[in-house]
């Protein structure tokens, strides 16, 4: 983990150069390690998911608020401030033989079939974009979409990446609730354009 703020810079410089993934935030973001959120995962989770976790390479999140809790950041429960998560993490054989792209949209909701009308308990659902990304070191797609928990909207701007070697997923997700991603689109837009893959050497 590498977490450089150069000079007086405005930016927060977050890295695992190790996965060959880098981002930024503004200096001002308060950031959960990679150790704090493997902490909670791992002493929350069954069985399954203790496998899971398991392959979880590299982790972080980063938000505006002082007081974010790492059980936020694991939750879809809408968030007043916005929040950045990262995660990279090794596939199973099974999932290097299975994943496509739709896989990739899935990944933290069923978007595919949220989409075709599925009646999962998910009110309000809609996708705002969504489109193909290719970096150096992987491709997938960026899906940007809201639905409501609580009679609460939220927005969920996703990048899902796949490595070129097809054995390692990259997961970025930047959201809160609608009226604040609004409110902080522009910030938050810029922390997505900033996400790079270039993958592990």
């Amino acid at each position: 983990l590498a977490l450089t703020g150069c000079g007086e810079s405005s930016k927060i410089y977050a890295a695992s150069k190790t996965d060959g993934v880098f981002f930024s935030v503004p200096k001002n973001w308060h950031g959960l390690s990679n150790a704090a959120l493997n902490k909670y995962e791992k002493k929350s989770a069954d069985d399954e998911s203790t496998s899971r976790q398991s392959l979880v390479r590299w982790q972080v999140a980063y938000s505006t608020d002082s007081k974010i809790k790492v059980s936020q950041v694991f939750s879809l429960k809408p968030v007043k401030s916005p929040l950045v998560f990262v995660r990279v993490r090794d596939l199973t054989g099974s999932e290097v033989n299975d994943f496509s792209y739709n896989s990739l949209r899935n990944v933290i909701v069923p978007i595919t079939q949220l989409s075709e009308g599925a009646d999962l308990g998910v009110p309000d659902f809609k996708i705002l974009e969504d489109g193909e990304v290719v970096e150096k070191g992987a491709r997938g797609v960026q899906t940007i979409y809201s639905f409501s928990i609580e009679g609460i909207e939220q927005t969920l701007n996703q990048t899902v990446l796949l490595s070129n070697d097809r054995t390692t997923l990259y997961i970025f997700v930047v959201r809160c609730a609608t009226t604040c991603y609004k409110k902080n689109k522009k910030v938050m837009e810029e922390i997505v354009k900033s996400y790079t893959v270039r993958g592990a050497k």
